[in-house]
């Protein structure tokens, strides 16, 4: 299957040319001319390769990575512009700065003779064989997990954290989820991945109960978890393996898990509750079967996208909603988890508002087992309840 890129230019030619050069390198090209159009089509957004202009009329390249950011892709951006030097390095930094995977910048009068530079490793990058050794990182000690604390917003204590998945590549280092998940949902490795994630939670749990500790981990699960056949019985071997009956797992899924069979995802998670598990709804807001899935399913918890509370401090329609999910969860006796709380403002904010819990790189990044047990001991020790912000820049991806 080829790769996938997509050129974001409101000149038509450019478009064109772009195209017809990405093609001649093995390239599945997309073509959008506005940031309202990417609004339209955001799955666009998946490709593994941006051309991106910096003019685009009423919205600008800059606009362009602040969606990125927002929706924490890795992406390789290329930067295609005549403007300015000088505003080409300002985006460039701007791009660095929130972590986006920027490539540089390729003036548009070259593009004909200089955009084969910039393909050729990523390229030959695409021609690896990516699933196999995925598939041998899940049977090794490949992946590992990072761990994100999760606050109670009013007391300060931490409560558990939420497991996130990394990948050390023995060629290509660290990888974040944003780079082979996706590869996991193509060639069908998502089980075996969900089901590493939970081993390695377990293990990493009865470590910390050891000292005393019975914080709760939150594991993302997939929709082919769900619908997997002996999910159950696979669950309590896994639980009699670890010798932990009762364990505190949190289940995160997406809003789309589910919306197939409702009632076959409620038996198999009202089974997974009846085992200990506490069950959260992850992204909510931005589906369309909230409401039904909340009627439905056996949530829990309800985890405010951080999309809306990034936008807090700018935006009164995304802080209407926030306050509008934290009451509703409240009706329906849910706990509310608010991600990606990045200041103190909107800290307080949301513990004003009545949100219970929070995470986000305000409280702490993702940390190592061993980092966040030296953190959490720091914190404990603590007289102050509201922990600092600063830690350990051990991950810098949630």
């Amino acid at each position: 299957m080829p790769s996938t890129a997509l050129v974001i230019d409101d000149d038509y030619d450019v478009q064109h040319l772009s195209k017809l050069l990405l093609e001649q390198h093995g390239f599945a090209v997309e073509t959008v001319g506005s940031l309202g159009e990417l609004a339209r089509k955001p799955a666009l957004l998946e490709a593994e390769l941006i051309l991106l202009d910096l003019g685009l009329g009423k919205f600008t390249g800059l606009d362009i990575l602040d969606y990125l950011h927002d929706l924490r892709l890795q992406t390789a951006v290329l930067l295609i512009s005549a403007s300015a030097s000088q505003a080409v390095d300002h985006a460039l930094e701007v791009g660095r700065q929130k972590g986006l995977n920027m490539l540089g910048f390729l003036p548009k009068a070259r593009l004909l003779g200089g955009l084969a530079d910039f393909l050729a490793p990523l390229a030959a990058s695409a021609k690896a064989p990516w699933a196999a050794e995925l598939e041998h990182a899940i049977e090794s000690d490949e992946l590992f997990l990072v761990y994100q604390p999760k606050k109670a917003l009013k007391s300060g204590e931490i409560t558990g954290v939420e497991a996130l998945v990394r990948w050390q590549h023995p060629r290509c280092g660290l990888l974040f989820p944003d780079s082979f998940i996706p590869l996991a949902e193509k060639h069908d490795l998502m089980n075996a991945l969900t089901w590493q994630m939970l081993e390695l939670a377990l293990i990493q749990q009865t470590r910390w109960r050891a000292l005393g500790w019975d914080l709760n981990i939150a594991v993302n699960i997939s929709a082919e978890f769900i619908r997997a056949k002996g999910v159950i019985k696979t669950f309590d071997a896994l639980l009699k393996r670890h010798a932990l009956p009762a364990p505190a797992l949190t289940l995160e899924l997406t809003e789309s898990v589910g919306i197939e069979c409702l009632g076959y995802a409620s038996h198999v998670l009202e089974a997974l509750r009846d085992r200990g598990c506490r069950l959260a709804l992850d992204d909510f807001g931005t589906g369309y079967s909230s409401l039904v899935q909340l009627y439905r399913l056996p949530f829990g918890e309800l985890k405010v996208d951080r999309r809306f509370v990034n936008s807090l401090e700018s935006d009164e329609a995304a802080c209407a909603i926030v306050l509008s999910v934290i009451d509703m969860g409240k009706r329906l006796g849910m706990d509310v988890v608010a991600e990606g709380i990045e200041t103190a403002h909107q800290l307080e904010r949301l513990t004003q508002a009545g949100c219970g819990l929070g995470q986000g790189y305000f409280i702490s990044r993702p940390l190592t087992a061993a980092a966040f047990t030296h953190w959490f001991k720091t914190q404990r020790s603590s007289s102050n309840p509201h922990y600092p912000a600063s830690t350990p820049s051990i991950s810098s991806a949630s």
